[in-house]
């Protein structure tokens, strides 16, 4: 199933990146917080003698107010996506947000108490904003509007008054912040352009290696699939001539290696010709499908298999296993055919569906061989035929 997870041309946003985006700004927050924090210390002490302390104080228990609140708001994400996958938009919104409240606090402070502070104190307030701007632009780039409005409310009441002032420097000073926010919206640009892309090639990447997954997966259980329609007679359910063949010299050479005893039953619908001249052939492959099921049915070992060995009769191999065990097995056959009580039309006194069973056990040896063994059980389920059928032969 395909997923699509990224924006068809690069330089959108989708909810993959801004979920990346969202994760790596809150991982950076700390340091960009705690810069922050140092921000406002510094400007506090700039103009704490420059202008009214109770409205320094003010402003400063609000934007550090604000601050804390970013760093609950950082503790809270960190908590929530340790166990869970989240919908990014809201944690977005809130840390841009949170950006944007600092910033126009920023700004309240270049509006209100920029043109009362002396000109040092001028030059040192607009080095700190451009620093605190600049550290921004890697959490907020993917954003190019709130990098925008982030950069407009931290430096354009400064820029403002600095361009309004008489002395010739200070001018200058607005002058820089002008060229300097046109610089920042270029870089943000590029950044946010390089950003991005980088962010979508790599996701692109992804999906093309769970793309690449997903073909393999299709492709190993086509493969099974094959494997199975190629070791399993369609009609019955038991593997077919083709995989008995294959494994049961696989058995045997492991019998003779580990000196153990083998054996095989061969199993075979009575009279079944005339059922299907009786009942038709449909009803004659529905009978042979409960026969096999009830044959599969008996086996309780893994290395046990059945196959169906042509047409009407079946071969069960039984590895590790004596004629006693063996005549158990066949007995339990008798019975599970008995209740099945399928009717039969037939010349004896029998009116429903039997089987025949023939039956030898081998400790494989250098001087035996596979076919000479399987004509010994198919010799004995001859002589069960000859005995009158419905009943078992071992030799």
């Amino acid at each position: 199933m395909a997923v699509k997870l990224l924006p068809e041309k690069p330089g959108k946003i989708s909810p993959k990146i801004l979920s990346e985006q969202t994760r790596f700004s809150y991982e950076v927050f700390p340091v960009t917080g705690s810069m922050l924090a140092l921000a406002i210390v510094l400007v506090g002490f700039l103009i704490w003698d420059e202008i009214s302390p109770k409205s320094a104080f003010i402003w400063g228990a609000a934007i550090l107010t604000a601050l804390l609140a970013r760093f609950v708001a950082y503790f809270g994400y960190k908590r929530v996506t340790r166990n869970q996958e989240i919908d990014p938009r809201f944690w977005r919104q809130f840390f841009v947000w949170g950006a944007f409240t600092t910033a126009g606090l920023m700004g309240f402070a270049g509006l209100v108490y920029f043109p009362e502070l002396s000109d040092s104190s001028k030059m040192v307030f607009t080095l700190l904003i451009l620093g605190l701007v600049s550290g921004a632009l890697p959490i907020l780039a993917s954003d190019l509007r709130a990098y925008s409005i982030y950069i407009l409310l931290s430096l354009a009441p400064i820029a403002y008054h600095a361009l309004a002032a008489e002395i010739i420097a200070v001018k200058l000073i607005g002058s820089l912040v002008f060229v300097f926010i046109g610089m920042l919206m270029l870089s943000c640009h590029l950044f946010n352009r390089a950003l991005l892309d980088s962010l979508i090639y790599r996701y692109r990447s992804e999906l093309l290696a769970d793309r690449l997954q997903i073909a393999n997966n299709r492709l190993s259980a086509a493969n099974q699939e094959l494997q199975r329609i190629s070791t399993v007679d369609e009609l019955t359910g038991t593997y077919n001539r083709r995989f008995f063949n294959h494994r049961f010299d696989e058995v045997w050479a492991d019998h003779m290696r580990e000196s153990s005893t083998l054996s095989a039953l061969m199993i075979d619908v009575d009279l079944f010709k005339s059922y299907n001249d009786s009942f038709g052939h449909l009803q004659g492959d529905h009978c042979l499908r409960r026969i096999a099921e009830e044959i599969i049915g008996v086996i309780r070992r893994p290395r046990d298999f059945v196959a169906r060995f042509g047409g009407e009769e079946f071969v069960m191999v039984l590895p590790n296993t004596d004629i006693a065990g063996a005549k158990e097995i066949a007995a339990r056959i008798h019975k599970r055919v008995e209740l099945l009580a399928m009717p039969h039309r037939r010349n004896d006194a029998v009116n429903r569906v039997t089987v025949s069973i023939g039956g030898a056990s081998i400790k494989p040896g250098k001087d035996s061989d596979s076919d000479q063994f399987l004509q010994r059980v198919d010799h004995a389920l001859y002589m069960a035929k000859n005995r009158g059928r419905n009943t078992s032969v071992f030799v």
